[in-house]
């Protein structure tokens, strides 16, 4: 593909730094959000493990056993994904990026294209897509499974707002987060099905009713979770930053309902840390942060990039990300997820 610039007669000097679009930052891989599994080259073993102890009275003779251990082992085969892009760096020789061209005919690439545009906002955009695709990726055999199934308000049902959510994303290569909470084959007989998340069925989230729905959302959390040493996290979409701020200033409420930081860089519901991930407006997660899984063969390969020429006879080029993702999900019963 050719470089879509609209090329100004350069004179003088040109303003720095290039504007680049707005970007948000890949805060799940930056923040450490989620769990992460690298050094998977080709599949990694999970096991899932449960036990009940059932005290019982004493006897001298032969005892009843009472209790259960039951474990199952899921392997993770993570997907080979790549991005690939081409261009001609001809284009470049009437614009501003000339500047540091070196001299000679073959000489078209620019060190500033190079370091600002490829490696500054097309690389962030690289990131954000494997940002994106590990929270919303769906493929398209799930949706199809997805929408045969008889949608039901029971948890062993899928929801009527799960099924139109799976629907409206794009397919894609690998299922994430939101498709893997829903329908699945993580179990002991590995048979694919509905997931067995607790299903909180919402409505649109406002500034006025957030509070509403984040006590659903809360609610419906297992008390074992929230007694567990690792606390869980509500994942939420980056338009509730505005609204859980808006909530906070309603001039009638004394107590605010959400605990925000003064420099709003951290955000709390009733002591449980809310972070802000690209998932639809109408999804909310909450999770212990270890059942929600990236698998990797290298954490840092979205950000390895080759740039090269497409052939030695050739001078335009392409540029290239390899690497590997799958999500996954243990623990399912108790993680929960709201769809409105």
């Amino acid at each position: 593909m050719a470089i879509s610039y609209s090329v100004v007669n350069y004179r003088g000097k040109a303003a720095e730094p290039i504007t680049e679009e707005i970007l948000f930052e890949n805060d799940t891989l930056g923040k450490g959000l989620v769990t992460f599994e690298s050094d998977v080259k080709a599949e990694t073993i999970f096991t899932e493990a449960t036990a009940s102890a059932t005290l019982q009275a004493y006897t001298s003779g032969v005892p009843t056993s009472a209790g259960s251990l039951t474990a199952f082992d899921y392997a993770v085969t993570p997907v080979k994904v790549q991005f690939y892009q081409e261009f001609d760096p001809n284009s470049l020789r009437f614009s501003r990026f000339k500047r540091d061209m070196k001299q000679g005919a073959w000489e078209i690439m620019s060190d500033e294209f190079e370091r600002l545009v490829i490696g500054g906002l097309y690389a962030k955009q690289v990131s954000l897509a494997a940002e994106n695709e590990f929270w919303n990726g769906v493929k398209s055999a799930t949706q199809t499974a997805v929408a045969a199934l008889t949608a039901g308000t029971a948890n062993t049902s899928v929801g009527a707002a799960e099924k139109t959510l799976i629907a409206a994303l794009t397919a894609s290569q690998t299922d994430g987060v939101i498709a893997r909470m829903i329908y699945n084959d993580i179990n002991a007989s590995a048979t694919a099905g509905v997931g067995t998340r607790i299903k909180v069925a919402g409505t649109t989230v406002t500034a006025s009713n957030i509070k509403a729905e984040y006590d659903k959302i809360y609610a419906a959390i297992p008390a074992v979770v929230l007694s567990n040493s690792e606390a869980p996290r509500i994942y939420a979409p980056k338009s509730h930053k505005q609204m859980i701020i808006q909530a906070n200033n309603v001039t009638t409420d004394y107590t605010k309902p959400f605990s925000v930081s003064n420099n709003a860089d951290s955000f709390y519901f009733n002591g449980l840390e809310i972070v802000f991930v690209p998932i639809p407006e109408k999804v909310v997660i909450c999770a212990v942060p270890s059942h929600l899984i990236w698998c990797t063969d290298l954490e840092s390969d979205v950000n390895t990039m080759q740039l090269d020429k497409i052939a030695n006879n050739r001078e335009d080029m392409f540029i290239k990300h390899n690497m590997t993702i799958a999500a996954h999900i243990v623990n399912q019963k108790f993680n929960v997820l709201y769809v409105g």
